[in-house]
């Protein structure tokens, strides 16, 4: 899958993701649980270690008419970012 490909890229390496699961006001739309699993998001956490190769992803219910969960999710976006910053901090620092 093209996602997959893209996040494993060496350019992308350790690139938190955010997917907006749009349309979850109608009937019919897939579950985030289903979308992780149809995207294969799973693959990307392969690193037990917290390997800065291994990537954080976020998969938000939205509805973009109505704006209901955007907010939510560029904070979790926002939340990982910080966090893939400190886990950088701390291996430069045993990397000394």
């Amino acid at each position: 899958m093209e996602l997959i490909r893209t996040a494993k890229s060496p350019d992308n390496t350790g690139v938190p993701i955010l997917v907006l699961a749009n349309k979850q006001d109608l009937p019919g739309a897939k579950e985030p649980r289903e979308l992780e699993k149809l995207l294969g998001l799973h693959e990307l956490v392969s690193s037990p270690h917290g390997s800065r190769d291994a990537h954080s992803w976020h998969v938000q219910p939205a509805c973009a008419i109505t704006g209901e969960g955007l907010h939510e999710g560029l904070d979790a976006l926002y939340e990982m970012i910080l966090k893939r910053r400190k886990l950088a901090k701390l291996q430069k620092k045993r990397v000394r």
